[in-house]
């Protein structure tokens, strides 16, 4: 069993590989996922969510750089192999569960593939572990520095990816884009839509605004063709139904602000 689990740690990093890759795929193509199964089981709700990033860069990319150094230093079979991965395994693992977290308390949704991933990043500290043969002391002792650095990441994650939630109420400046003949255009795929919903609050909704994917509520997807609307979020300003001006991308609120000549309290 010893002389295999060389090979069974690289079968389950080359299953979290193709895990990574996928979501990582339906991330930035904004494609549905075959594991979209209701609002409470969903890869795409989480994958669009403003969880689904750190300083931009998509958790999945992370978990990709993560399984790839691990089929890495499978194939490499070099001195301290095990200890290495279950240190690498360890230090992953806790901003990993935190995200698990987010997913519960904040989402409202869970990701089938996401969770699986993170069930062969367990059975990979647990074939380390075995093999490196650690007695219970000395494992405690190098593990809880690990946690520790972990949490600490896992602190710095949370922070990143909640410092644009809004802390003012942001209704007047909805109310003046609304009066200026601004259009939201949007997507329920979009992870960009998500922020820049974050950046309003709640003062979000009372956007005139419309769905362009067809998955989402009351989709109108001919009408954004017609107005070649290419990425969301995209604002169009509209009077009579003809385009006088657009912006395309997340917005800050203060351009935005400007791009309708409106104020912000």
């Amino acid at each position: 069993m010893k002389k295999n689990s060389r090979w069974i740690v690289l079968i389950f990093a080359l299953a979290g590989l193709g895990i990574m890759g996928y979501l990582t795929y339906i991330h930035y193509a904004q494609a549905k996922s075959f594991c979209d199964i209701s609002e409470e089981i969903s890869c795409d709700v989480v994958t669009t969510s403003i969880y689904s990033e750190i300083f931009g860069i998509p958790v999945s990319v992370l978990g990709l750089f993560y399984f790839i150094t691990v089929v890495f230093l499978a194939l490499k079979n070099k001195r301290n192999l095990f200890k290495i991965i279950f240190i690498l395994t360890l230090f992953s693992l806790i901003p990993s569960l935190y995200l698990s977290l987010t997913e519960l308390i904040f989402i409202n949704s869970l990701c089938i593939l996401c969770e699986t991933s993170k069930v062969l990043m367990l059975a990979i500290l647990g074939v380390s572990l075995w093999m490196e043969g650690f007695s219970p002391k000395s494992a405690v002792k190098m593990s809880v520095p690990i946690i520790i650095a972990g949490v600490l990441v896992a602190g710095v994650t949370y922070f990143a990816q909640t410092g644009t939630i809004v802390k003012k109420d942001y209704t007047s400046l909805a109310q003046c884009l609304n009066s200026k003949g601004v259009i939201y255009y949007k997507s329920v795929r979009c992870s960009n839509c998500r922020r820049q919903e974050m950046l309003f609050g709640e003062a979000y909704k009372k956007l005139n605004s419309i769905e362009c994917h067809p998955d989402g509520k009351d989709p109108q997807p001919e009408l954004c063709l017609e107005k070649k609307i290419t990425k969301t979020p995209t604002f169009l300003i509209e009077k009579q139904g003809k385009e006088i001006d657009r912006i395309e991308g997340l917005q800050k609120i203060e351009n935005l602000a400007a791009f309708a000549s409106c104020t912000v309290e």
